[in-house]
């Protein structure tokens, strides 16, 4: 979010002040600055971020749907929670007067705006309302703490800060928690038996870079006999373990073996998404 917001940040700025362009704005650490063939930029520079005292703090809605007759799933949808972003506005030029002009046009343009409208948000920051702004607050650290600590002089500046919501992303997890498998056994006489047992640990083996699920990845438990693989989906479980912290060995070729530890302490399953790096291959 804090790309999204520093680009919606951008476009407004560049649209309403004598900047031409985007490419004017920089978000490097003010010291960064090139004096040497540079006209009128704009600097945004992040400081501080801290959770949001005046917005909800962040939770979480499970979905139970029942896809088949023996498939369950649970899609996760989590609240945002809101963080309040600290940016330090300050402005370039050749000259002292030119800076002030700049300036002086940033906090037009940004009290014109006050609160950022969502129909001004950029796609990814809309859905959740319009954004709380204030403009030259005092900032969130001591101001002539945060020029030291910035290690460059004190010069004009805006202290801006947006409140934004950061949401982890959506997903669709099995359901796990206290998940009872049933397990049909194809009896000699052709009757079918169904035996449930309680998982422990269940988990979901995916490629780090493409985030897809991995088949017949090998994940053991490290000190007995159980041993796994991966569906086609990528997903793993474990039954019948004792409570305790137990050791997984997850190999699976074209990826670097990895070891996870997994502390099964009370009667609920606990789930594991588990990314495995694929191997250099020389």
């Amino acid at each position: 979010m804090l790309i999204f917001l520093l680009q919606t940040l951008a476009e407004i700025l560049a649209g309403g002040t004598s900047l031409t362009s985007t490419e004017q704005i920089d978000f490097s650490h003010p010291s960064n600055h090139k004096e040497e063939g540079v006209g009128p930029t704009l600097n945004l520079y992040v400081y501080d971020i801290r959770e949001s005292k005046q917005m909800q703090h962040s939770g979480r809605q499970v979905e139970r749907k029942q896809l088949t007759q023996t498939t369950q799933s649970a899609p996760v949808k989590w609240f945002p929670a809101w963080f309040d972003i600290s940016i330090l506005l300050t402005t370039w030029d050749r000259t002292a007067f030119g800076e002030y002009h700049l300036i002086s046009e940033a906090i037009t343009v940004l009290l014109r705006h006050r609160l950022l409208r969502e129909e001004f948000l950029i796609s990814e920051l809309r859905g959740y309302g319009n954004l709380n702004m204030t403009v030259s607050v005092e900032p969130q650290l001591e101001a002539g703490s945060l020029w030291s600590a910035l290690t460059i002089p004190l010069r004009p500046a805006l202290y801006l800060m947006v409140t934004v919501p950061f949401v982890p992303q959506s997903n669709v997890v099995p359901l796990v928690l206290e998940r009872i498998f049933d397990m049909q056994n194809q009896l000699g006489n052709g009757s079918v038996e169904t035996i449930t047992r309680k998982v422990a640990i269940a988990g979901v083996v995916k490629s780090a870079v493409t985030d897809q699920p991995l088949l017949e990845a090998e994940i053991k438990v490290a000190g007995t006999q159980k041993s796994t693989s991966s569906s086609k989906e990528g997903l793993f479980y474990f039954e019948n373990l004792s409570l305790g912290n137990y050791m997984l060995l997850l190999n699976c070729q074209g990826y670097l073996p990895l070891q996870v530890n997994m502390l099964v302490d009370n009667e609920n399953c606990n789930f594991k998404e588990i990314l495995l790096t694929p191997a250099l291959i020389t």
